[in-house]
């Protein structure tokens, strides 16, 4: 691709960038040496701006293993050991990594994938999918397609998945998290903010929000289901212990289930009848679970 003074300005560049651009670019420059001497100039951001305007390539990066300050590249970054680095990590498409991915923030046009741990700095923008064989620690937000962690996921601010998310262990956000399909995670869900899905959600754990819990499909909890707000599903709740909403909440199920199949696709299962269980068919605790309070009977 030719990157030429004309092309440059026509993307309105700011004024200090397009200064260094017009002191430093060589004629013979390709869109990736440009991109390369922008991150050695300490410019990372300009080169961050410069993939925006001028998209991804086809190229492929390959290399052992990956140290730097940061990396911008237009292309696919393809490591057979891990990535180290204390800046930006940012590819036009994938970005592949034998072992662990270390980053101060992380971007990538399609798939992440790692044989280790990814840790994240700050935001990770990922649009495809992004699989870690370890865990998932992210300190900004975390964004995806699908999100897949053989180990816990956690986040510091919300999460948000276009697609499914499959934890094997905890998943922790301090924000919102919003998953447009399904989400599991094998050993508990802790959430600051909203929780959403729009499939169902499972838990091998406890589920515990700080604010509204919701699912489209189904809810299911191996331990507490408990929200500071409202607990709504478009099907049934099950949890091995309490289902409790906050003060003031109501607990709804079978909103998306007419009211003639409650008893079979809107059951609300749980140690103990909760309180301002509003809608769904009362069926009792789980099977081996000892009722824990009054049975009230089915709705």
């Amino acid at each position: 691709m030719d990157i030429t003074k004309a092309f440059i300005k026509a993307k309105r560049p700011c004024a200090d960038g397009f200064r260094w651009y017009v002191r430093n670019a060589r004629p013979d420059q390709t869109y990736q040496n440009l991109l390369d001497a922008l991150v050695q100039a300490g410019r990372v951001q300009d080169a961050c701006w410069l993939l925006d305007q001028f998209g991804p390539t086809d190229a492929v990066l390959e290399v052992d293993t990956l140290e730097a300050d940061a990396i911008v590249f237009a292309g696919t970054l393809q490591v057979a050991g891990g990535i180290d680095v204390d800046g930006v990590v940012r590819a036009g498409r994938c970005i592949r990594a034998g072992a662990g991915i270390r980053a101060g923030s992380l971007q990538a046009g399609e798939d992440v994938t790692c044989g280790g741990a990814l840790a994240c700095g700050g935001d990770a923008k990922i649009g495809g999918r992004l699989h870690a064989a370890w865990g998932v620690q992210v300190q900004g937000a975390l964004s995806c397609e699908d999100l897949r962690a053989g180990w816990d996921a956690c986040c510091g601010r919300e999460m948000v998945m276009a697609g499914h998310a499959q934890v094997g262990g905890r998943l922790q956000a301090a924000g919102d998290v919003r998953c447009a399909k399904g989400l599991r995670a094998g050993e508990g869900i802790e959430c600051a903010g909203n929780l959403y899905a729009g499939h169902g959600i499972e838990s091998g754990g406890c589920v515990r929000v700080g604010g509204h819990l919701s699912a489209d499909w189904g809810i299911v909890a191996r331990g507490d289901m408990l929200a500071a707000g409202a607990i709504r599903a478009g099907e049934s709740l099950y949890a091995e212990g309490d289902i409790q909403a906050g003060e003031g909440y109501g607990i709804y199920a079978g909103l998306q289930v007419p009211a003639h199949a409650w008893a079979t696709s809107a059951r609300v299962q749980a140690a103990r009848r909760p309180e301002g269980l509003h809608s769904g068919w009362w069926a009792g605790p789980p099977p081996g679970v000892v009722l824990a309070a009054e049975d009230g009977g089915a709705d």
